[in-house]
């Protein structure tokens, strides 16, 4: 059976986007993200209502969003690991909209990418988020048929958890204070992606 990976996009292979955001167009209410806040449908309404305040659209965020680039060694690291003989598969709580930049710099084809989408109004206002899950990343693991020997999943923050915890190797990787004293004992703790690579040398086959 294919080894597979489950990785998350912010914070693990880019930068996290709505800090960039925040800080590009002075708004300290978009700073905020799931390594401070739990529920996260509850933080995309409140980013809703801070771009409506703001009168921010999508397009000016998509125009912000392409002058930033992936984590230092982000695109070598997937190639790493799938010459170790994983399976990519991006399991990211951010959007479409959003993500199409980073992918084609990451090289990593859409119909691996399991994430969400934006909705607009006719002025490209978001108005709605249409979710792909509704409980959690996990959701996406339990598709798969896996040797639990042979999967492993990487994320930074609290909407990380349910996926870190059902494979048999979950990477928490670089975690605020905040998220690490939450984080389950069975969860290996990373700094950097050399960390990953050393752990799965000595874990996985």
């Amino acid at each position: 059976m294919n080894k597979v990976a489950f990785i998350d996009m912010e914070g693990v292979l880019v930068p996290e986007i709505w800090k960039f955001l925040a800080k590009r167009l002075d708004i300290s209410e978009l700073s905020i993200t799931t390594r401070e806040v739990e529920d996260y449908q509850k933080l995309m309404l409140y980013r809703i209502a801070v771009l409506e305040k703001y009168q921010i659209t999508l397009p000016k965020i998509q125009s912000i969003i392409g002058q930033l680039n992936p984590i230092e060694g982000a695109k070598e690291f997937l190639q790493a690991l799938k010459m170790k003989g994983f399976e990519i598969k991006i399991v990211s709580d951010c959007f479409h909209e959003l993500l199409e930049g980073f992918l084609l710099q990451l090289e990593v084809p859409m119909d691996t990418v399991y994430c969400h989408r934006l909705q607009v109004d006719g002025a490209g206002y978001v108005n709605k988020v249409l979710y792909s899950r509704q409980h959690g990343k996990h959701e996406i693991i339990e598709k798969y048929p896996l040797s639990l020997g042979n999967s492993m999943a990487i994320g930074d923050a609290f909407n990380d958890f349910s996926m870190l915890e059902a494979v048999s190797h979950g990477y928490l990787f670089s975690p605020s204070k905040e998220v690490l004293g939450k984080a389950l004992p069975a969860f290996n703790v990373v700094n950097d992606y050399q960390e990953v690579i050393d752990s799965i040398n000595m874990k996985i086959v």
